[in-house]
């Protein structure tokens, strides 16, 4: 039995869900999803990922949008979590730790990912970084010789990923190479 690994902070930071929020929702947060953008993110990055994993890193483009960081959470689970109850949310990880201490099973369509922000600056965290679960890394607008430079460091060692990578370039400006969704 492996031990669980934590959020990879060095790499990127979380999904904030009040970036496009407002009043409202489970504890005054409005944790409306658009369900389109949800379907189409995750459709794009279970793609290669169920039933095994065939594409262990995949990127793509998309355009800016406020509702991003909501979608994450939704992916993430943190949407989840915050409806439970303390007990029940303390629960509720407590299974999907023992899941992943026992298993090192292919992205589960139900599991929650991994999902976050870039944190821009030094290559070293990408270089190392190794998913403890499916994982969302989304790179706001980078300059494209930083982006290739982030993509060249992942790509290094993805054939090693034991768990799905996908790579969200949030950009208005299409980047040459990399599909848009």
């Amino acid at each position: 039995m492996r031990l669980p690994r934590r959020f990879d902070g060095a790499l990127m930071s979380p999904p904030d869900p009040l970036v496009a929020g407002g009043a409202g929702g489970v504890g005054g947060v409005d944790r409306t999803v658009d369900a389109a953008l949800l379907e189409t993110i995750r459709e794009w990055c279970e793609g290669g990922a169920n039933p095994s994993l065939t594409e262990p890193l995949r990127v793509a483009g998309i355009a800016p949008n406020p509702a991003l960081d909501r979608v994450a959470c939704e992916l993430d689970g943190s949407h989840d979590l915050a409806r439970l109850s303390r007990w029940r949310g303390l629960w509720w990880r407590l299974q999907i730790l023992w899941r992943e201490c026992l298993t090192n099973r292919a992205a589960q369509p139900d599991a929650p990912w991994d999902c976050g922000w870039w944190r821009e600056g030094s290559l070293g965290p990408a270089e190392a970084f190794r998913p403890r679960r499916p994982t969302l890394l989304m790179v706001r607008a980078p300059d494209p010789v930083v982006a290739a430079a982030l993509l060249s460091a992942l790509r290094a060692n993805s054939a090693a990923y034991a768990q799905p990578v996908r790579v969200l370039v949030v950009s208005t400006a299409a980047v040459a190479g990399i599909i848009r969704l």
